[in-house]
């Protein structure tokens, strides 16, 4: 939409001074209880309020967007890609908030990741300075912003997503200090209607445990590593108070709790004399731990994320694949902000699309994620590069490392799942010619047929974060990647009748496979690349390779049974594992005791998924946990026909391994619930299953092939 569609004659007005956090305030005549919407849009992010009641419980809106251009041609790494814009807009029912006579409409800005600190960047990452427009509409009058709204710079001496907040109380501005708005320039980008859904607080934790007090800071421990904010009560005017954030505790700094890198975000407060309570107000911190300076005291830590439902769950006798559900679970929420899937809450905070296309999966079969993953789609298209096809490594673009196929990679694989998960071929349709601009760029940063190359200067990873220093070659991934995509793109284009651009895509996989076989290959070692980091795994999951490259495969893993493999080439081994029906093998490694597993977080306390597998950095990283939606695609055997999208046709198929005994889980899909659950008992399981009347299903396993609806229960001999 543009300006005018959105807006009609509203203004986009700021506070001339540049401030971090200006507020603005306008009053206008009312009826009590008369309808009136306002469609508004604070860039970075805003609250308002209306006669002193905030306006809806959503926070950090709207969510974030490649808002407009940036010059980006200085950065260290220089970008000079042709890219999208879009910017969201809210739109909120504010009939209840009317008083007959005057009302009092205060609106109050934050940074964001529109207005960032430039000491985060290499460039100039901020977009701008903080800006405001809005409209009310209230019967046939229109209210809108321009320089009759007031402003004044408000009371934050900081407001930065990612060092923190200084909000100084002893500023806060009376009427008189306010005075008229600037009206600026329009943003040059479309204007959408925000329909993913906001940050809230889900919850709150309200038991901290206090640990001690060193060198005139107090101490306290979450009892989980989360993410929000703490709450403070201080009854002292004047008061300054400093509250820091960290993940982990260790070392002797600091009575014996070291505050890493991940704790830098601070939040300061001076106190005022008309309230108690002090909180950030536009951002979040991800922490477990969390020191305080001054004489204030914890009230409550209120845990924030987008609010999506999680529609799954899970439970069996093993208690590694219990806690990678349930801790899988919390991580990704953790990670989901502004309607954006980051790689962390609380360093780099970006929506990587390596990080995000690897745990897509399991975030649109376990959440209901529907609308939140179709807006971050076009994050993703508004990141491809118009003339080259080139896809950056975070979408919205903030800057960020990654490689071309492991990361670019996410415009083939997030609708194809999107159109899986939901069943809606329109994304395939519109992504369509993205994915095929896409394999241009792939096909011009190629060389005999590998993938070679990303931007000049930048970035060109294969696989991440294995457990020992990374050698499978950044090319033999990014090529077997490119060989998925393709194969991906194969359905796609059968899905929506470009059954003519087949051929074509075939002949360029034969041709692809022969350069892989001749540069990887070791006939003497039956294996791509000495199998290093997993890598004979990416191969076989596209076709190459043969029996014996399998067998060492298998030989090799039930030898160690502990990964080696990054954040890559774990999924695709695990899951290959239980597709060629090496069952134990999979859930062996899923659950393996040594020291690079999921066993070895969990039994050293981890209440998230680690970006390391030795814990040695973040403590909040989703992408390992990609693996979690085997727990119900393989293990318990929910899986859809080939020909199905949007769980229309599935097949039940529960696979039984030794060391467990008892697994039950289930799922909401767009045409209804599906759970299946099983106790063995000898050499005998029962299984009991549900399919919603509306899917077409059929229980597959040992020697039963039947069809169900409904609930049903069946007797099946183990083998195992």
């Amino acid at each position: 939409m543009t300006q005018t569609e959105m807006f009609k004659t509203a203004k986009w007005i700021d506070c001339e001074n540049g401030t971090e956090a200006p507020v603005f305030l306008k009053k206008f005549n009312a009826v009590k209880g008369e309808n009136a919407v306002i469609t508004i849009c604070g860039l970075g992010v805003f609250d308002i309020h209306i006669n002193g009641k905030r306006v809806s419980d959503d926070l950090l809106v709207p969510c974030t967007s490649q808002y407009s251009y940036r010059d980006m041609s200085k950065w260290s790494y220089p970008i000079f890609d042709d890219l999208s814009f879009r910017t969201y807009c809210v739109k909120y029912d504010i009939s209840g908030y009317l008083a007959d006579g005057e009302n009092v409409m205060e609106i109050m800005l934050g940074g964001g990741f529109y207005h960032q600190d430039l000491r985060l960047s290499e460039g100039n990452v901020t977009y701008g300075t903080p800006k405001l427009c809005y409209l009310i509409e209230k019967g046939d009058e229109l209210i809108i912003s321009d320089e009759t709204t007031l402003c004044h710079p408000g009371y934050f001496r900081r407001c930065n997503l990612y060092y923190g907040e200084f909000q100084d109380f002893s500023a806060c501005p009376s009427e008189s200090d306010f005075l008229p708005s600037r009206i600026i320039d329009t943003p040059e980008t479309e204007f959408c209607l925000q329909t993913a859904p906001a940050d809230k607080v889900v919850e709150t934790i309200d038991e901290l445990t206090f640990l001690g007090e060193y060198d005139v800071a107090r101490y306290y421990d979450c009892g989980i590593n989360t993410v929000g904010r703490v709450a403070l009560k201080c009854e002292i005017p004047g008061e300054y108070v400093k509250i820091e954030y960290a993940e982990e505790i260790g070392g002797d700094e600091y009575f014996g709790i070291h505050f890493s890198d991940c704790g830098r975000y601070t939040d300061e407060f001076i106190t005022s004399e008309t309230q108690s309570e002090y909180k950030t107000r536009f951002g979040w911190q991800g922490f477990r731990y969390f020191r305080i300076y001054g004489k204030a005291e914890p009230v409550r830590v209120d845990v924030i994320h987008t609010d999506i439902k999680v529609t799954s769950s899970f439970e069996s006798d093993n208690e590694v694949l219990n806690w990678l559900y349930k801790t899988y679970i919390h991580t990704q929420l953790c990670n989901i902000h502004c309607a954006i899937p980051s790689d962390c809450p609380h360093r780099e905070r970006l929506g990587y699309t390596g990080d995000g296309q690897l745990c897509a999966h399991s975030g649109m079969l376990l959440f209901d994620s529907r609308e939140f993953y179709r807006k971050w789609l076009y994050d993703i298209s508004d990141s491809q590069c118009k003339k080259s096809g080139h896809v950056q490594h975070t979408a919205p673009f903030m800057g960020g490392g990654g490689g071309p196929c492991g990361w670019g990679g996410a415009i083939v694989e997030v609708p194809y799942r999107y159109y899986k998960i939901y069943g809606d071929k329109s994304v395939l349709e519109e992504f369509y010619p993205k994915i095929l601009r896409y394999f241009e760029y792939l096909d011009n940063h190629s060389f005999a047929g590998l993938v070679f190359s990303e931007e000049k200067g930048g970035w060109c990873l294969g696989d991440w974060l294995p457990p020992t220093p990374i050698q499978i070659p950044e090319t033999y991934v990014n090529t077997c990647l490119y060989i998925r995509f393709l194969q991906q793109t194969i359905e796609i284009a059968e899905i929506i009748g470009k059954q003519n651009d087949i051929p074509a895509f075939e002949e360029k996989i034969a041709k692809i496979k022969e350069a892989v076989n001749a540069a990887y290959y070791s006939f003497q070692q039956r294996s791509y690349c000495g199998d290093i980091n997993g890598a004979s795994s990416l191969a076989l999951d596209v076709g190459l390779g043969d029996d014996r490259v399998k067998a060492k495969v298998i030989e090799k893993y039930t030898g160690n049974c502990q990964y080696d493999t990054g954040i890559i080439a774990t999924d695709v081994l695990t899951r290959y594992l239980f597709d060629i029906g090496e069952n134990q093998l999979a859930f062996d490694l899923l659950t393996n005791g040594n020291d690079v597993s999921f066993s070895h977080m969990m039994k050293s306390g981890a209440t998230t998924i680690w970006e390391n597998w030795n814990g040695q950095s973040s403590r909040n990283h989703p992408m390992f946990g990609a693996v979690t939606q085997l727990l119900f695609t393989r293990l318990l055997g929910i899986k859809q026909t080939d020909d199905s999208a949007g769980f229309e046709k599935i097949i039940i198929s529960p696979v039984f391994v030794n060391g467990m005994d008892f697994a039950k889980g289930s799922i909401e899909t767009v045409n209804g619930k599906i759970s299946a659950e099983y106790h063995i008992d000898g050499d005998t399981a029962q299984v009991k299953v549900f399919a919603d009347e509306r899917i077409d299903a059929r229980f597959i396993c040992g020697d039963k092939n039947e069809k169900f609806s409904g609930e049903a229960t069946f007797n099946v001999k183990v083998t195992r």
